[in-house]
């Protein structure tokens, strides 16, 4: 899909392809994906089906006069199609009301609307960084950076007046159009989290180290208002990874490694402290859930309890049925990458694997050396999907695809 030799491996963002140049019409369609992967207010005044098909559309555009995307596009579609049937053959489903015009189609294209919109923003990306020119890359980062921001400040504003602002789902519609982001917006930051930890490595000045500081700080901050404890314990496992990430030093490494892992015997201390130090009763519930687990092994808490019980389920009902999967789960497993081979067996789990493998492949081939530096946001993606329903959370998968990659790349200079 992309064109290696073209790609600058050695200094990001220096301008040595300024004769490329994006086609307008593509460089505003992936401005309109920017803005509704981001905006709630945006993606509440559109019905799915038009991101869906101008993806779709965009794509087939590119099979036609890009020939070396011709086979990624394919395999992609196809891959996205492939578990969209098999959802629709092998599952029923309870979210869709019968009663809704054309229901087979409604079933089909939700399904493959969440897949694709999944994995779209890592071949965006891809484009972005090997078709478009040095000024073009740095206008659309700052429409997308600045985007991010109207939401987490928005979000966190709200927060501090209802702190169950992020999971209010009576005031949802209310929220998109203030652009107070839900679930789906908070699961983006342990991803921005851990990709601004790497530019603590890469930039010269103290200021813009500080800077950068004191923005993870304020998105943690941000984590614990908006009371997701999962979400704040990937961020603090992808910060630890992105710091072994960055330093060469074997013996120092190991060194911090070991003062990591000694930290997680004080975690139940520090959980507790944070529990008796948060104004909100919720998630105060949450922490003390986790400090009884890390310290003593107790899941009796009733959120921590319940998920641990929703996952067991759901990995007994793939292995009951591991070929065609369960026509009726019963209950929502609650993790992508649990229920997906639960609901549709193997095949879907293979498909969905090829999926991440390629879009992780595209985006690592286009970032160049600075890869290495992507694959903590990558595994705080996994854990993520593992704990949490992402196919639902299209904005952090935006964050993951898109996001990281391009705070990866900064100058830092």
């Amino acid at each position: 899909m992309v064109n290696s030799q073209a790609i600058n491996n050695s200094v990001p963002f220096v301008d040595s392809a300024e004769n490329r140049k994006m086609n307008f019409l593509e460089y505003f369609v992936i401005l309109f994906f920017a803005a509704y992967y981001l905006l709630p207010a945006v993606s509440a005044r559109v019905t799915y089906m038009i991101p869906l098909f101008l993806g779709i559309g965009y794509l087939a555009i590119l099979f036609l006069y890009e020939p070396k995307w011709r086979t990624t596009i394919v395999v992609f579609l196809f891959l996205v199609t492939m578990i969209s049937f098999l959802f629709f053959f092998l599952t029923e489903t309870s979210t869709i009301s019968a009663s809704v015009s054309n229901y087979t189609l409604k079933r089909i294209t939700s399904k493959m609307y969440q897949y694709f919109m999944m994995f779209f923003p890592a071949y965006m990306f891809a484009r972005v960084y090997t078709t478009a020119s040095y000024k073009q890359r740095r206008f659309l980062f700052a429409v997308i950076f600045l985007m991010f921001a109207i939401v987490i400040v928005n979000t966190f504003i709200e927060l501090m007046t209802n702190d169950t602002a992020s999971r209010d789902w009576t005031e949802f519609e209310n929220q998109k159009e203030n652009n107070v982001g839900t679930y789906d917006f908070v699961y983006a930051v342990p991803m921005v989290v851990t990709a601004l930890t790497s530019l603590l490595y890469s930039m010269k000045s103290f200021g813009k180290r500080l800077l950068v500081v004191l923005i993870i700080g304020f998105m943690f901050l941000f984590l614990l208002s908006a009371q997701y404890t999962l979400a704040l314990l990937i961020s603090i496992i992808g910060v630890a990874l992105q710091v072994s990430t960055n330093i060469k030093n074997l013996a120092v490494k190991l060194l911090l490694w070991l003062v990591f892992i000694g930290g997680l015997f004080l975690l139940p201390t520090v959980l507790d402290y944070l529990a008796n130090a948060v104004e909100s009763e919720q998630m105060a519930v949450r922490l003390k859930e986790l400090a009884s687990f890390f310290g003593s092994g107790d899941a009796s808490g009733y959120n921590l309890n319940g998920r641990l019980e929703l996952y067991g389920r759901t990995i007994k009902a793939f292995f009951k049925s591991p070929i065609i999967g369960n026509k009726k789960l019963g209950f929502d497993g609650h993790a992508t990458l649990l229920t997906v081979p639960a609901d549709i067996g193997i095949l879907g789990l293979i498909g969905l694997v090829v999926l991440f493998r390629n879009a992780k492949k595209y985006v690592s081939m286009a970032m160049g050396e600075q890869a290495k530096k992507f694959v903590p946001t990558f595994i705080c993606l996994l854990i993520m999907g593992f704990t949490n329903p992402i196919h639902a959370a299209t904005t952090a998968l935006y964050g993951t695809w898109m996001m990281a990659p391009i705070i990866v790349m900064g100058r830092g200079e």
